[in-house]
């Protein structure tokens, strides 16, 4: 039985502009997601300036691959385009905390609910970590309100019935308060408050 040549020609040329279109989506993606990673390091450093030039890069490299991605073939689900779109809103809602009355919608890139919350659940941690700083250096109020803001956090997700990838997430927030609460209560021993 013969092969339809001029089928597989244009199949070959479809698989190529396929593969191009995905090295692109991927290449913005990467470096979406570790400008968005120093981002959140900067921030942990108090350098806001390169923190906030940092997200405004991942942003970008974010719009890229999305553009990229609206014009392939190349499937929508791309794994790291996710994992770059949720690690900014990470960090976009760590910085959010950092300096806003509140925490509320990214602006600037759409964002699936389930990426919010998963980048609001993993936030979490990073308020950890920024209140585990705040304790060494006995800022005992930016404790309280990294505190509070957990607690608020932590109320608004367990409205939510999560499965899957999201209960898991859920799950390390949970344990990340448990470690908030532990470390609030050894400094009020220490402090006398």
């Amino acid at each position: 039985m013969p092969i339809n040549q001029k089928h597989f020609k244009i199949l070959h040329a479809t698989f190529r502009e396929w593969e191009k279109g995905r090295r692109e989506v991927q290449e913005h993606s990467t470096n979406a997601l570790q400008a968005a990673k120093q981002a959140i390091f900067s921030f942990h450093r108090n350098d806001w300036k390169e923190g906030g030039e940092l997200l405004s890069k991942s942003l970008a490299a974010l719009k890229k691959a999305a553009k990229a991605q609206e014009k392939s073939i190349a499937s929508s689900d791309e794994g790291v385009f996710n994992a770059a779109l949720e690690e900014y809103a990470e960090a976009d809602l760590f910085q959010q905390f950092l300096f806003n009355k509140s925490i509320g919608p990214i602006t600037g890139i759409e964002v699936a609910p389930e990426t919010y919350l998963g980048g609001l659940s993993d936030t979490i941690g990073e308020i950890l970590r920024y209140a585990m700083k705040q304790a060494t250096e006995r800022n005992f109020s930016e404790l309280k309100r990294a505190t509070e803001a957990v607690e608020e956090i932590m109320g608004t997700l367990i409205q939510f019935n999560f499965t899957g990838y999201l209960r898991t997430k859920f799950d390390q927030a949970k344990n990340a308060r448990r470690k908030m609460e532990e470390i609030a209560y050894e400094v009020s021993l220490k402090s006398g408050k």
